[in-house]
């Protein structure tokens, strides 16, 4: 039997490498390699091998655990009793091959058998140990208000991991400055692991509640205000609730458009990765009046007759 080659060494990933990682790999390489774009067809060949069991759940297992994605190739249990040591080295069925295959299995680091092997007890009869294999990351949705994510807040959340007898309660600290879809990893805190393996993960993602008047970006805090006709053309100075409790003088410049957005430098939420805070931004919304008394209809109508202004640009 051949010394099956280092499918990982060929594709240059490590051995922990994702699928997407892999696939990443193989493209890049193909191109480089393809005989059609002049590479080497010897070399596309190993390419494309590796591949194929990389990128197939079920042979890259085999190819991890034994060395080989040939199944007729898997050592079997030997059983008790005697051994004939030149079925063993000799290549022969059921045997191990070479000693050239011996040796590249000690060259990647499986052992002279290319995998673990128990030989405790009489003779060569123990099995392969199975590998630690570590538990399933759990994922939490947890409900937060805005203030709570605005300013931060402590939260008792309590779980019920799948493997385990009992629940657990766990003290969740909401940082100053949450987003909605922000992820907190608690280690060891998921699905038990197999075979001595670790457990895996709990993840839990802030879901923040919508506000009456604020929305986040990142950082920046965002907030519609109404002003009259008069305030827009005219001007004005208005105050404006902050979403850290305090309030805002805001100048509403004149002739301003509906749609304007003004900017308070560092009212926003506090940055959780950095330091300082987001900005405040204020879109002005112009409200027209819907009903308008005898005063206010004079006043509109005298300002109509003053001017000789034209808003529409295809009748000028």
């Amino acid at each position: 039997m051949s010394a099956t080659p280092d499918y990982y060494k060929t594709l240059g990933v490590p051995r922990t490498a994702t699928a997407d990682e892999i696939k990443k790999a193989f493209r890049k390489l193909a191109r480089t390699h393809h005989p059609d774009a002049g590479g080497d067809e010897a070399k596309f060949k190993e390419i494309n091998e590796a591949y194929e069991v990389l990128s197939d759940d079920k042979k890259r297992k085999l190819y991890d655990q034994y060395g080989t994605a040939n199944e007729n190739q898997i050592p079997q249990g030997w059983g008790g009793g005697s051994v004939n040591v030149g079925d063993i080295f000799g290549g022969g069925a059921g045997g191990f091959g070479s000693w050239a295959d011996i040796l590249e299995s000690i060259r990647r680091g499986e052992g002279a058998f290319g995998t673990e092997w128990d030989f405790g007890g009489s003779g060569f009869g123990g099995a392969r140990q199975p590998r630690p294999r570590k538990g399933q990351d759990m994922n939490v949705t947890l409900n937060v208000t805005f203030d709570e994510a605005f300013k931060g807040a402590e939260k008792r959340v309590t779980v019920r991991v799948p493997g385990r007898g009992e629940s657990e309660t766990l003290t969740v600290k909401i940082p100053a400055g949450a987003v909605d879809g922000g992820r907190l990893r608690f280690k060891g805190k998921g699905g038990p692991g197999d075979n001595g393996g670790a457990a895996g993960d709990l993840l839990i993602t802030t879901k923040v509640e919508e506000h009456p008047h604020y929305r986040r970006k990142g950082a920046d805090v965002l907030m519609d205000v109404p002003v009259s006709v008069a305030e827009a053309a005219l001007g004005a100075s208005v105050v404006v609730p902050a979403p850290d409790g305090t309030k805002v003088r805001v100048k509403v410049p004149v002739g301003t458009q509906d749609g304007t957005v003004l900017t308070v430098r560092g009212k926003g939420a506090p940055k959780v990765k950095g330091e300082g805070s987001g900005d405040l931004r204020i879109t002005v919304k112009v409200v027209v009046p819907k009903q308008m008394n005898d005063g206010q209809r004079k006043a509109m109508e005298d300002y109509l007759a003053a001017t000789d202004e034209n808003v529409r640009s295809w009748e000028r």
